[in-house]
Order: structure tokens, then C-alpha cells, then sequence
């Protein structure tokens, strides 16, 4: 028997997604097939992604450990802590944090899951925090509070299973508590209709007649004819003629040709689209560079909904999702941990709004002078860490009109 031989290959289920797709069956009304590849074809729905994903990318993440006191709380930023470590410094060695939020952002977005394997250390903190595509990946109930991952290696092709504490899975809109669901499935017509669009205009723009004017005459034209009415038509040509008459010969007249009410129609609806895809992911149409409705007041108002409104809810769900995954430390009494995205760049002002609050917190005592230092990236200054008192000062009037203070 020969000693060497074939590694077998791995032998995965089928989903009826993945049949549908190599078999071409459309799964949509519009004769569309829409999946997480087909649908970043729309460019709304690419810049959709990617707006929430970069957002969510570009915020530092922190853990803070909070203690209870007295009945008041104090907040420690835990810096020199494994998972503030992972989260803002290296969380493998093949990824940047921005590269690895980015990536775990988009796959749910996409899939409506994101999974990354956590490795752990012997004394029960993580060392490292590896994404993978939700394709790799197939979850599993296992009992009834229960589960494992069985992930497919991309490179050897090494099949391995994961218990629930080595997967971070963030999800999205989920029925069950534990398989998400994405805007992609949910919505899924409404794409199909944006597809079909997009393929109609393509069409039309390879197949058919895309004249702007045309010039008839009762006479037939031979080749002689025909080729010295084209002649005669090439000085017209350009922008360099434009604005020149034509003397047209032989009985011919000239028509020109504008938009027809269905292609006005056609525009319209891939405007309407655009619009379907923001509600979608909960975004203004500002953000998928939609303009035509934005004045400068109405964006800054739209700048502050996409935090409140678009990114609030995702940076919850990230965040505790983090915590659940990784902060393993044993409650104690009054102690607890807390993982938060810094958004203040999102909300950042004018230098001019800046310096006005940072002048009323500090003329109130709310902000020493080294505080506004420090949130404008200045070193601090000697003295600059006393607050100010003037706040304390009181302001009386005497009946001869002199102030005393």
C-alpha cells in the first residue's frame, strides 16, 4: 500500500442560502438574489456599513473598574489591564483594534453575527481576541443554556469546536437569544428591488438606444449621400461648435430628444432606495451622501441623532457584549466593571464653542485650567490644577449705589 496519502477533505452541510446561490434561484420577488456579498453592491447600503462600522472603529474602548462609597461612586480607568490592553493596543497579532472593530462591526452589520475566538492565559485573562467570517462558522445548541462553535480554520482547513467562553459573539436583531439576524435578511425585498434597479440601468445603458437628438429626412440616402450628410454634421460637433446653427440640406429636420417620464420614474425610485436603506440601518440620508433635502442646520442636528439614534444602541450592545465575554473578575460588594466607548469626538465643536465651555467650567469651578489642557491635547502648566473660586464670590448693594463684595 502506498505510504503517503490525500488528506481528506472536509465535507461541510449545505445551507439552503448556499444552494440557492450556486443554483442562481432567486430568493426575492424582484428575480434578485440578495445575500451579505450581493448586497454591498448597492453603494448605499456599502456607505451604510461602513459609516457605523468606521464610527464604531475610530472610538478608543476603556474599562473602568466603579466602587461604591458612602452612597457615592468613583470611576478608575483600569489602563495596564489585559482587556483594555486588547481593545486599544493589540488584539492579535495580524490586526490593529481598528482594523479588528471594523471587521467585527461589518460582519454583523452584514450577517447579523460576529464571532472572535478568545484565547485565554493560565491565570484567566485573555491574550489575544481573533475574528473570524461568520461563514467559518457554525453555532450549536448544545442544552438549554448551552452552546459551542465549530469553526473551519480558512488556511489548513482545521476544524475545531469552542465553548461559549472562548467566543465573543456580538449579534444583531435576534429571535432567540442567540442566532442574530441582519438588516440584509430582514429587509431583504427592498434590496432585491435596489438590485433589480441597478440591473435595469446597466441594461439599458449596454442595450439601448441612447441618441439626444435625431435628424429625418423623407429621402433615402445612399452611401455617397449618407456619407456627406455625416460629413457635413462633423463641424457641429464638440464644445468647441457648441452654440453654431446647422444648415441642414435636402428637406432634413432635426429633433431633440429629452427624458422620457419613465426614465424620470426610474430616478425617482433608486432615490427612494437610498432613502429604504437609511431606514434600514437607521441612518439620515445625509450620511450616505444624500444632499439633496440637508441645509448646514439640519446636518449638525443630524450629527448629533446618528450618536443618539444610530450609534448609542450598537456601542451598548458592544460594550456589554465585551464585558460579558471578557471581564472575568469575581464580583465583590460596591465593585463592579464597566466597558465604554468614548464618543466625544463624534460631538466634537468648533475651537470656538470649545474655548467658551471650557471658560464657563472653569470660571464655575466644574474644570480646572490643566482639565482643558488635557482634552485639547496640551501638556499641563504649573498652577494650572487649582479651581477656580470665583463662584463662591458674592456681589451686595449698599443704599449709596457702591458695591461691596
Amino acid at each position: 500500500m502506498w505510504p503517503f496519502k490525500r488528506r481528506a477533505t472536509e465535507q461541510r452541510s449545505m445551507t439552503i442560502e448556499d444552494f440557492l446561490a450556486l443554483s442562481g434561484i432567486p430568493n426575492t420577488g424582484s428575480g434578485e438574489y440578495v445575500s451579505s456579498g450581493t448586497a454591498e453592491s448597492l453603494p448605499a447600503v456599502l456607505n451604510a456599513i461602513t459609516v457605523i462600522a468606521e464610527a464604531v472603529a475610530t472610538m478608543p474602548c476603556y474599562l473602568y473598574k466603579l466602587r461604591h462609597i458612602n452612597g457615592k461612586e468613583t470611576r478608575e480607568w483600569l489602563s495596564s489591564h489585559p482587556v483594555d490592553y486588547l481593545l486599544n493596543e493589540n488584539p492579535n497579532e495580524n490586526q490593529t483594534p481598528y482594523q479588528f472593530k471594523r471587521t467585527m462591526m461589518r460582519h454583523c452589520l452584514l450577517n447579523g453575527n460576529a464571532y472572535a475566538v478568545i484565547t485565554w492565559d493560565n491565570e484567566g485573562q485573555p491574550q489575544s481576541i481573533r475574528a473570524y467570517s461568520p461563514g467559518a462558522v457554525v453555532p450549536q445548541r448544545i442544552s438549554e443554556h448551552r452552546y459551542n462553535y465549530t469553526i473551519t480554520e480558512p488556511f489548513t482547513g482545521a476544524v475545531r469546536t469552542y465553548l461559549q467562553e472562548e467566543i465573543l459573539h456580538l449579534r444583531y436583531s435576534t429571535d432567540d437569544g442567540f442566532i442574530g439576524k441582519s438588516p440584509i435578511t430582514i429587509c431583504r425585498e427592498t434590496l432585491g428591488l435596489g438590485l433589480a434597479q441597478q440591473r435595469h440601468g446597466a441594461s439599458v445603458m449596454k442595450n439601448g438606444l441612447m441618441a439626444s437628438s435625431v435628424i429625418k429626412t423623407p429621402d433615402w440616402f445612399d452611401s455617397v449621400k449618407g456619407q456627406k450628410a455625416l460629413e457635413s454634421l462633423e463641424r457641429y460637433k464638440g464644445a468647441r461648435n457648441a452654440g453654431k446653427t446647422p444648415i441642414l440640406e435636402g428637406g432634413m429636420t432635426f429633433e431633440q430628444y429629452g427624458m422620457s417620464n419613465q426614465d424620470a420614474e426610474w430616478l425617482a425610485s433608486r432615490r427612494f432606495t437610498i432613502e429604504d436603506i437609511a431606514r434600514m440601518f437607521n441612518v439620515s440620508p445625509i450620511f450616505l451622501q444624500d444632499y439633496s433635502n440637508s441645509t448646514y442646520s439640519n446636518f449638525s442636528e443630524a450629527s448629533r441623532a446618528f450618536l443618539t439614534m444610530t450609534m448609542r444602541p450598537w456601542l451598548a450592545n458592544f460594550e456589554q457584549q465585551i464585558k460579558s465575554a471578557l471581564v472575568m473578575a469575581p464580583p465583590s460588594p460596591g465593585t463592579r466593571y464597566q466597558v465604554e466607548f468614548d464618543s466625544s469626538d463624534l460631538l466634537r465643536a468648533t475651537p470656538a464653542d470649545r474655548y467658551s465651555v471650557y471658560e464657563k467650567g472653569i470660571k464655575n469651578g466644574i474644570l480646572s485650567p490643566n482639565d482643558a489642557r488635557a482634552t485639547e491635547g496640551l501638556p499641563p502648566r504649573e498652577g494650572g490644577d487649582e479651581f477656580s473660586q470665583a463662584w463662591k464670590q458674592e456681589v451686595k448693594i449698599s443704599n449709596n449705589g457702591s458695591d461691596d463684595k
